[in-house]
């Protein structure tokens, strides 16, 4: 009896119930294709008892091989579309592993060429990225968490001040408007409406950093992974190269070689462009906020060096911040820190940028920030990281795919 209660005590588990329901659904559209396959050769076979013998579909040991690649195929995409939550989630570390191996992979390289084995060129690397982040803890990272301690502590009379600064604004604005005459009221119903979305987009915007940090957290065994999947990758690389190539047919291998070699052309010297590009604006940003006695110079200057890495719109996502602390502070300091940015940005746009990164993407500023705004849009942050070197990517492939066009 007690066996008999434990298992209809399993089967009225609500999650129990959802995996038979997947499962019984996962059999039955794979019985129904099974029936569509059988039920197409017979068809075909009915077919060719009518028809001349030059017009017969005839069944070799080829198109069997696709008939069954096809179907493990199909079955493969329904598993993936049914687990998928749990397969992007796992897939998710891999693909940020790859990202760090790749940008690591030119010094592993350089240090091979001292005649060390790969395994002891990436160790060493480790080493020295892992004795990088204890030194930084040490000396930075007290200073920023205390500055983020700070930060958090002072926000609430940073929202009030800003707040009151709103309101006054906003009587000032009450009473010059109910001083217009009746035929301008169209203006106060559109600022209005305009001074609520402002609002509404502050209160999204907020809950959507709040709700991305509380995921950061949650994923932490995935970030722990991302450096031990990495580590694999840059030692077995070669290994990992000759799987991809020789999954690749014979008649496109070389073709495909191609577009691979131009690709890691135009977004190596990109990525680590701008990656060595943001790390020299964030330390200058540093020490222009330290000489102007900005308040949480250390947070600030990091945030505008990480969101430089953003073509265009990454400079004014970076400035923002240090402006508004600035002005709550002293109006003055912040026109200061207007320009100690704008001058950062010109030896950025001026010197930096031309001699590390150059033309290597070798797309128009208009189309830039094209690809920038629907990144943006359809991933966010993600987007904005990853739009340029998708879009320099798929032009590489554009020209390849012209060129075998013009040869046929």
């Amino acid at each position: 009896m007690d066996s008999q209660g434990a298992f209809i005590q399993l089967l009225t588990n609500t999650k129990n119930i959802n995996l038979i329901y997947v499962g019984i659904k996962i059999l039955i559209n794979s019985l129904l294709f099974v029936l569509l396959i059988f039920t197409l050769y017979y068809l075909v076979h009915i077919g060719n008892r009518y028809v001349n013998y030059k017009y017969k579909i005839k069944f070799n040991r080829k198109i069997y091989i696709i008939i069954f690649l096809t179907v493990i195929a199909i079955i493969f995409m329904i598993i993936f579309y049914v687990y998928r939550n749990v397969i992007i989630s796992n897939l998710i570390p891999i693909i940020w592993a790859v990202i760090f191996a790749y940008l690591l992979n030119p010094l592993i390289c350089k240090l091979m060429e001292y005649r060390l084995s790969r395994f002891w060129s990436v160790t060493i690397v480790y080493f020295g990225i892992f004795l990088i982040m204890a030194i930084f803890s040490f000396t930075i990272t007290p200073r920023m968490t205390k500055e983020i301690k700070n930060f958090t502590e002072i926000l609430p009379s940073y929202t009030n001040r800003t707040f009151n600064f709103i309101n006054n604004l906003y009587y000032k604005y009450m009473v010059s408007m109910n001083s217009l005459p009746p035929e301008f009221v169209g203006i106060d119903v559109a600022l209005r409406e305009y001074l609520n979305n402002i609002q509404v987009h502050i209160i999204d915007l907020f809950r959507h950093i709040t709700q991305k940090g509380l995921n950061f957290f949650s994923n932490l065994v995935g970030i722990v992974l991302v450096p031990i999947y990495a580590f694999y990758f840059l030692k077995d690389t070669d290994y990992f190269k000759k799987k991809v190539i020789i999954s690749i047919p014979a008649k496109f291998r070389e073709e495909m070689i191609s577009i691979f070699k131009d690709i890691n052309k135009v977004l190596s010297r990109f990525i680590r462009g701008q990656l060595v590009i943001a790390a020299i604006v964030g330390i200058l940003s540093i020490f222009a906020l330290l000489i102007l006695k900005v308040r949480f110079a250390f947070l600030i200057g990091t945030i505008a060096g990480i969101s430089n890495v953003v073509p265009y719109f990454g400079p004014i996502i970076g400035t923002v911040p240090a402006v508004i602390v600035a002005l709550l502070d002293e109006p003055i300091k912040a026109l200061w820190v207007i320009l100690a940015f704008f001058t950062i940005q010109q030896i950025e746009s001026a010197v930096l940028s031309p001699k590390i990164v150059g033309d290597s993407v070798g797309l128009h500023p208009i189309f830039v920030i094209l690809v920038l705004l629907v990144g943006g849009e359809m991933f966010g942050i993600i987007g904005l990281l990853f739009a340029v070197p998708f879009a320099a990517s798929i032009k590489v492939i554009m020209k390849h795919i012209v060129k075998m066009l013009i040869k046929i």
